[in-house]
């Protein structure tokens, strides 16, 4: 074996390219594999009650740490996984700067908790429970001492101002890799 080419494939990571909606299949294949490690990272709202379930911080992608002499085929054939990303036909490996912030902004299971832009006169807001859930409103005052907001929001027609805890509101929210 050509010895510059060696050196060229060790262990590293690689980004892989998931199957539509299939993410999480593909995490637990590759994890399977002897020799292999996986970094998954999602999201989740800030200490909201009902909250959607943790979604793909990179939809449609995952980082594998791997070498591809070894575990090449392996992973590019795990169930879930569409390919490993590659330059001129050799997988591209991901600088492990990149990689070791985003593990430094996610906790042990990779979960990263965005928070809810400081909350703001004139937000735009979605209801995510209660009897509008699912409207959309905007913020016209705060209540900070109850934990509420009035929320302007077209109801039956016309414009209608309700009261309503910030639980059941979906704020916009600060980009995740502005976190500090």
């Amino acid at each position: 074996m050509n010895p510059l080419l060696s050196e060229d494939w060790k262990l590293n990571w690689y980004c892989v390219r998931a199957k539509p909606r299939a993410e999480n299949a593909a995490s637990h294949s590759i994890k399977a594999i002897q020799g292999v490690d996986v970094f998954f990272p999602k999201t989740i709202p800030q200490r909201k009650k009902n909250a959607p379930p943790p979604q793909a911080l990179f939809p449609g992608y995952l980082f594998a740490r791997f070498d591809p002499i070894l575990n090449m085929r392996s992973v590019h054939f795990a169930h879930g996984v569409a390919y490993v990303l590659r330059r001129n036909l050799k997988p591209d490996p991901v600088d492990p700067e990149i990689i070791k912030d985003l593990r430094i902004l996610t906790s042990a299971d990779g979960l990263l908790e965005i928070p809810d832009r400081p909350h703001q006169v004139g937000s735009e807001v979605n209801i995510i429970e209660g009897l509008f859930k699912g409207g959309k409103g905007m913020v016209t005052r705060l209540i900070p001492a109850r934990e509420r907001v009035k929320v302007l929001l077209e109801f039956l027609g016309r414009p209608t101002v309700i009261e309503i805890d910030e639980n059941s509101l979906d704020f916009p929210k600060a980009h995740p890799m502005e976190v500090s």
